[in-house]
């Protein structure tokens, strides 16, 4: 063990820092962090609905889902290469950038040419086109980043500056734009449904009970190491809200859900009390024999029951092997019983977007799926979350209890 946490803290820790500042990464944290409170409308009109079911005389408010989670992928495609050119210090094109992105997403999702002009399918705006949008905002940072130095003019041209940007722009728009057009329109080549298709095994192997362990387990020992699950967030985001689109499309269609793995699923049933299901280890710390995590229990408590866990994670787990353990744990026996649960037909699978990831446990679970087994499921997680962080807590407890009283003496 004391190998392994060596090995994780001098290897894998530093590389994963590294990557973390990667600037092309850090542009699509950034992109996914910005586009959240469009998607909390979502979970709004979510939570609305509940209420209608019991007024039916209330408006229908879904349009308002529709015009903001609804264009999540036309944000991204616009913010992607804004904030990659901002990180690489290039911010006289970093508006243009987006503008381009954006151009550039238009001609990639292949509208149908008529008679009155071009008709697009509204939900390759949405999550559907998520994939594409991450393909085009990246593509279009790379070729403005291409240009970063490229001007037609000389230093000591007596031009406006603003005057030298427009015309510095034009030729890396035109690059975007023209090889947009060409490869789509001209060879009429179908760029959306290749890009779609060639992700499309990534949310296969997501969907499955191998791929919802290791995309769950993966940050939580990452963040049990003090790095941010939102490491991972750019690969995780793009598959759960296409997921979740691919469940409410089958609802609509008469079918039944089939994709287990969801935002919503992680926060009603996964990351109870924040990732990696510390609720139960906040409520331990409230009666620890040790003066110190009762302290830690305390002021941890409230942001726990809220789903905010780093004054837990990073008062007493993170890099503790006696509870970095069962955390990893729970990480890998949750998402067994969810899955199995949800594929098994005995919880109905989320089919509403839901991402107020603060929303406190049982209440979230309510929403997602409006039943009691959800709540059942909730309850079962909590319990064996409980049973796992137990003999390890106590182990920590004792250790930390003794150290006390060696110091007092």
């Amino acid at each position: 063990m004391e190998k392994f946490m060596n090995w994780m803290s001098d290897v894998v820790a530093p590389k994963m820092e590294e990557l973390t500042g990667n600037a092309w990464l850090s542009a699509m944290q950034k992109a996914i962090i910005k586009t959240l409170p469009m998607v909390l409308v979502g979970s709004l009109i979510t939570i609305y609905n509940v209420l209608r079911n019991f007024i039916p005389a209330l408006p229908v408010l879904t349009a308002l889902r529709d015009y903001t989670f609804g264009l999540i992928s036309l944000f991204m495609v616009f913010l992607i290469p804004y904030y990659v050119l901002e990180l690489k210090k290039n911010n006289k094109m970093k508006l243009i950038a987006g503008f381009t992105g954006v151009a550039l997403f238009m001609i990639l999702v292949n509208p149908e040419i008529t008679d009155t002009g071009y008709v697009y399918q509204f939900s390759a705006f949405g999550a559907g086109g998520m994939f594409v949008a991450i393909v085009a905002g990246l593509f279009t940072a790379f070729v403005m980043n291409l240009y970063a130095k490229f001007t037609f003019f000389k230093e000591d041209s007596v031009i406006p500056d603003f005057v030298k940007e427009w015309f510095d722009s034009m030729l890396p728009i035109a690059t975007v734009v023209l090889i947009g057009w060409l490869v789509v329109i001209q060879l009429h080549f179908d760029m959306y449904a290749f890009i779609v298709n060639f992700f499309s095994p990534l949310n296969s192997i997501a969907q499955s009970l191998p791929g919802m362990i290791l995309l769950y387990l993966i940050p939580t020992i990452l963040y049990s190491m003090g790095i941010s699950g939102w490491v991972f967030q750019p690969i995780l985001n793009p598959i759960a809200l296409v997921a979740i689109t691919a469940n409410a499309d089958a609802l609509a269609a008469g079918l039944g859900a089939s994709q287990p793995f969801t935002n919503e699923a992680v926060y009603a049933w996964l990351s109870l009390g924040g990732r990696g299901a510390t609720l139960p280890l906040s409520f331990m710390l409230l009666f620890a024999a040790s003066k110190q995590l009762k302290a830690l229990g305390k002021a941890s408590i409230v942001p726990s029951l809220l789903n905010i866990n780093e004054p837990v994670v990073f008062g007493c787990v993170a890099w503790n092997p006696l509870l970095m353990i069962p955390m990893w744990i729970t990480a890998i026996v949750l998402p067994v019983i969810t899955y199995l649960a949800q594929v098994t037909g005995m919880v109905a699978i989320p089919v509403e977007v839901f991402n107020m990831w603060y929303c406190p446990v049982f209440i979230s679970s309510w929403l997602v799926n409006h039943s009691l087994s959800g709540l059942a499921l909730t309850a079962i997680n909590l319990a064996v979350a409980a049973m796992i962080f137990f003999p390890f807590f106590k182990i920590y407890d004792r250790q930390q209890l003794k150290l006390e009283q060696e110091e007092n003496e």
